[in-house]
């Protein structure tokens, strides 16, 4: 999602009646002898994403999506985190998850976007001239940049991006935004 020109790097999957399903983690390994599982994280607010009482979907053993209950969450460090399911307390019913994705039913806050709705979308610059397609977005120190061909254009609403239509697939560029093209 973006937050005032912040976009997290998640991943969409799939998509439900407005919400998406996003991977938000992986389990690399069991952790202790009382059913934690060590996650690698994949998504930006793990504190949210994983925290007591959430619920996350895993790949049961017959491959068919199942929701757990978040029932412990700690940070191993900045990129592991320890988490516990309700109902499991035993190693040696958590190993055949090792593995597995952890996905979230996830619906971006109105006027923050994913990464993966932006791709694709059509650039049209202040003067109403389509430039491409975004092909894909970089998340630079500087902030978060669509690419386009040979073109990194800043993706700061109201400086160099008018707007985001979601409906018509469509960026709209400032005056700014377009001369960035131009260059």
């Amino acid at each position: 999602m973006r937050r005032k020109g912040e976009l997290c790097s998640l991943f969409l999957s799939e998509r439900k009646a407005n919400m998406a399903v996003k991977n938000i983690g992986k389990i690399v390994n069991t952790f202790g002898i009382k059913g934690q599982l060590k996650v690698s994280i994949s998504t930006t607010n793990p504190e949210l994403r994983f925290a007591v009482g959430k619920k996350v979907l895993i790949l049961d053993q017959d491959e068919k999506e199942q929701e757990y209950e978040i029932s412990s969450f700690r940070m191993k460090d900045n990129r592991i985190a320890v988490i516990g399911l309700v109902g499991y307390d035993d190693i040696n019913e958590i190993e055949w998850m090792i593995g597995r994705t952890i996905r979230e039913n996830v619906r971006p806050p109105k006027g923050e976007y994913f990464y993966d709705e932006l791709v694709g979308m059509e650039i049209v610059d202040c003067r109403g001239e389509t430039y491409g397609k975004v092909e894909t977005v970089n998340k630079m120190p500087a902030g978060d940049y669509l690419v386009s061909g040979k073109s990194y254009i800043p993706f700061k609403e109201g400086l160099f991006v008018l707007r985001v239509d979601k409906k018509e697939k469509k960026i709209y560029l400032t005056e700014l935004g377009s001369e960035v093209l131009a260059k």
